[in-house]
């Protein structure tokens, strides 16, 4: 039984309202509920028909579910979009029930307010005054003050008057604006409504902030584009009042308090550039010089950091919502095997919200991240890439209820109800995943005949990473010298490790003298004996004799394990007395296990050593990776895709705004033998072609596809040309890996001395990068 970590950052479910165009309505009904929600102050809303735009913000805000707001055929059908965003509840609504028994779905602001009765903040707050604003209907302020101030949903509406709760528990008192009055400066200092939907929560520190300037926001109150824009800014954790263009008379008092408390945040970080107060607009408002004057005379004379936001701000690396939660807490996990797969089970621990059994009904997330744990179980993970389209999958995988999980930048957010005491997971398997991938891309896929060999190969080798063996020339070159039924002494395997390889001679045993294989003394170098040792203790190779029959005078080879003085002649079966050879004899070695099954298993040898050398090289850099062998693909129904083989996949988690990243191989040995089939060592067109065409078929806007190229020689002319086909002309996608490459430790320790290598080769556009500079515009060093 083994023990993992598990870091559990709890946050709030994020809703993401949609509304149609100009129903003000829906919006104001969206921005009230938020409020009656703990956290609901970042949950999105988006105009569905602002399509493209609406489907950036899904994205961007990493929404757990849409919630449509009205009965329209454009919102709901907009919501179908999404069908990986399931609700984690069985309701159509976040408030259900009347009366006594009427109660949220979500976490809410009951919840908060029964935890932080028990808080020493809670002392302070009241001290400050909190106050409940309101205001007429009339004023062309009001959805200004409904989203800066806040207000609850009307009772009749949810059945729970959050109001009267926030007065009972905090002594709240009614502040009313008038249509025409000026906001009072001090807004500021007594928390409103709109204060306890953001209590408690933070930033997480997985997600770098974007353009998060505090400052003000410029627009018309009257216009919906306007209170949408700003709604979602502030969602986005950014510090912003909104200033009515046509009522700037209204903030004399407020704007130069709110100014004063934006240059104090920014005084905490002057690291950052601009350091700024902030003028946010729409950037089809954005001022010209005569709107510059009005602004200065309305804000100052700066200077300003004048920021647009529109569609194009949503794409992931201009405005950049980040993950808000209550507190990040660790809890150890017990790792066990129950009915072959692992399964993690932990505790909810030190829960920064109230968990009577009474919020039951109320959903959150609990954030996963994991340290320990599958250490070299190489068939599992707990760790699958950002790919919110596999939600459902994930969820039936690697959970109970189909509704109740949603993968996250490199974490996994397990829905949760507040009572809950503890939770479990199932492991990921790794080939369930490449299924569920290659199907994106319109495959079935399967490990072929090739991978099982593969698979078997690192297995007996203890993983992935004992491939390195291979990184010996000589070790490659034993194999290519005795076929799968061909018997050698030890005398005869050590020559070959250690000699000098024929068919290049700069190549030296020596190169490899301080590879370690397993441990040694500190010192001692590395020889041909020890690494023979190694592959037959590894179950590469078998201990026999090669005995010769008294009868038929024909030689046979037997295994140590069936070996006896009287054996049975496997040419005539005749039984004959063996006493006198094994006296005198010398132990014999052939192939064993998937080398011995078929000679073209020796192809799996460069498939295994370049997803060793990717490994080493990319794996702590990749963070989380997982890998495939050889895959055989056949298009779906009605889809116009090649039926083909891809010697390995390789899966990295990138976190988001990064694209998931595949890496598509095609690996070949010395000329001898083709890592697939055994028909031919070159790459050529079809080759390519095929490779092309499934990189090609995975959506662009959650995968980013390289094709890697190994092979143990030197690449042809010819192969390079196609090779260079495969970049376009702003895209490098791919990589080149021959033996120069594949054999020292570091990827680029040789080939580094004779080129100028752009990049560290530690990520695949490193990668793609270095070929570039080494094989088709070769840079000398």
């Amino acid at each position: 039984m083994e023990t993992v970590r598990v870091n559990i950052a709890y946050r709030p479910l994020r809703i993401c309202w949609a509304i149609k165009a100009g129903d003000k309505e829906g919006f104001r009904k969206a921005v009230r509920q938020s409020h009656a929600l703990w956290g609901g102050r970042f949950n999105p809303i988006v105009v569905v028909d602002r399509e493209s735009e609406a489907k950036r913000l899904v994205e961007v805000f990493r929404a757990d579910m849409i919630f449509p707001i009205g009965d329209s055929d454009e919102v709901n059908a907009f919501a179908a979009k999404f069908p990986h965003l399931i609700k984690p509840f069985y309701h159509d609504s976040i408030f259900v029930g009347k009366g006594e028994d009427a109660h949220a779905q979500v976490l809410d602001i009951q919840n908060a307010l029964v935890h932080l009765r028990e808080r020493p903040e809670w002392k302070e707050l009241k001290e400050r005054g909190i106050r409940l604003y309101t205001w007429k209907p009339e004023d062309p302020l009001a959805d200004l003050f409904l989203m800066q101030l806040g207000a609850y949903p009307a009772v009749d509406d949810i059945s729970i008057d959050y109001g009267q709760m926030l007065k009972n528990a905090a002594d709240a008192s009614e502040f009313s604006i008038g249509p025409n009055e000026e906001l009072p400066a001090d807004i500021l200092d007594h928390p409103s409504v709109s204060y306890f939907a953001r209590h408690g929560l933070e930033r997480h520190y997985s997600f770098r902030p974007g353009w998060d300037y505090p400052g003000f926001y410029f627009g018309d109150a009257s216009n919906l584009d306007d209170l949408v824009a700003f709604w979602n800014l502030r969602a986005c954790d950014v510090a912003l009042w909104f200033v009515d263009a046509n009522h700037v008379g209204r903030y004399a008092a407020f704007i130069p308090a709110w100014r004063q408390s934006v240059e104090e945040m920014l005084s905490y970080r002057k690291d950052k550039f601009p350091e700024h107060v902030a003028i946010w607009s729409r950037r089809e408002n954005q001022p010209n010089a005569e709107d510059t004057e009005a602004l200065k005379a309305s804000f100052g004379d700066g200077p300003h950091t004048i920021c647009g936001v529109g569609e194009l701000s949503w794409n992931g690396l201009n405005v950049r919502p980040p993950m808000m939660h209550f507190s990040e807490v660790a809890s150890l996990g017990v790792l066990v095997t129950e009915s072959g797969k692992p399964r993690l089970s932990f505790g909810l621990n030190d829960k920064p919200f109230a968990a009577d059994t009474w919020f039951h009904s109320q959903h959150l997330v609990a954030s996963l991240s994991f340290i320990g744990g599958l250490y070299r179980n190489e068939d599992y993970t707990l760790d699958p890439p950002y790919i919110p389209e596999l939600n459902e999958f994930y969820a039936r995988t690697m959970h109970f209820q189909y509704n109740k999980l949603r993968i996250e930048s490199e974490r996994v957010g397990l829905v949760i109800d507040a009572a809950d005491t503890d939770a479990s997971l199932y492991a990921l398997p790794v080939a369930d995943l490449f299924k569920r991938v290659f199907d994106l891309a319109g495959f079935a896929s399967k490990v072929s005949s090739g991978g099982l060999i593969a698979r078997q190969l690192i297995t007996q080798l203890g993983g992935v990473s004992g491939a390195i063996v291979f990184k010996i020339p000589g070790v490659r070159r034993l194999l290519r010298t005795h076929g799968p039924t061909a018997a050698f002494t030890k005398k005869s395997a050590i020559q070959l490790i250690g000699g000098k390889d024929p068919d290049n001679q700069e190549a030296s045993f020596k190169d490899h003298e301080n590879l370690y294989l397993e441990p040694r003394p500190r010192g001692e170098k590395l020889n041909a004996a020890s690494v023979f040792s190694y592959l037959v203790e590894k179950g590469l190779f078998r201990i026999g004799a090669e005995l010769t029959c008294s009868h038929c005078q024909m030689a046979s080879w037997t295994s140590l394990d069936a070996l006896r003085q009287k054996l049975t002649c496997e040419m005539c079966g005749r039984e004959f007395d063996a006493t006198r050879q094994l006296v005198n004899a010398e132990w014999h070695y052939r192939r064993s296990g998937v080398l011995g099954a078929e000679r073209n298993a020796q192809g799996a040898v460069p498939v295994t050593l370049t997803l060793q050398q990717l490994d080493a090289n990319l794996g702590s850099t990749f963070r989380n990776h997982v890998y495939s062998p050889s895959l055989d693909l056949t298009p779906k129904n009605g889809v116009a895709l090649p039926a083909c083989e891809v010697d390995f996949a390789w899966i990295v988690t990138q976190p988001y705004p990064e694209r998931t990243v595949v890496i598509l191989a095609e690996c070949k040995d010395r000329g001898q033998k083709s890592a697939k089939d055994g028909d031919g060592g070159t790459i050529d067109e079809k080759d390519i072609q095929n490779l092309k065409a499934v990189a090609d078929a995975f959506p662009q806007d959650r995968f980013d596809t390289f094709i890697l190229l190994a092979k143990l020689c030197p690449f042809t002319p010819q192969e390079i040309e196609l090779a260079k086909s495969l970049n376009g002309k702003y895209r490098r996608r791919a990589i080149l890996l021959t033996d120069r490459e594949l054999e020292p430790y570091h990827l680029y320790d040789r080939t580094g001395k004779v080129f100028k290598v752009a990049g560290h080769g530690e990520s695949a556009e490193d990668l793609a990068l270095a070929t570039e500079s080494i094989f088709f515009n070769p840079q000398p060093a």
